[in-house]
């Protein structure tokens, strides 16, 4: 049987502050009645294949303009936008859920 996380840590604009980041309409960065791309990036610590996981980002792509992915404004003005093991206890700690993702080893671990 294995270790589940089952909350884990996520990145929801919307639960992150940003209302009209993602939807249907002109009024949204990413326009979700028009086609567009998600582009995940897993980032190492030494940048290499090889190293430990340390940070996941996330960018979209519509009409051949790059939208970065909103900032987590909920959390204050260092928030950030991708998802490390920082950003995974500042929202732990703002909606006040147990941290498990960082106790489970957090990136690195989910990196192996």
């Amino acid at each position: 049987m294995g270790i589940c996380d089952k909350d884990g840590c996520d990145y929801n604009n919307y639960r992150m502050g940003d209302q009209e980041f993602y939807g249907t309409g002109l009024g949204f960065d990413v326009d979700s009645s028009r086609p567009f791309t998600i582009v995940t990036q897993f980032i190492t610590e030494d940048g290499t294949d090889e190293g430990a996981l340390s940070e996941i980002k996330r960018f979209y792509v519509q009409d051949g303009k790059v939208i970065p992915n909103s900032e987590a404004k909920v959390l204050g003005s260092e928030g950030g936008n991708s998802v490390t093991d920082d950003f995974c206890k500042k929202q732990k700690d703002k909606f006040g859920d147990l941290d498990d993702f960082g106790l489970k080893g957090g990136m690195k671990e989910m990196g192996k």
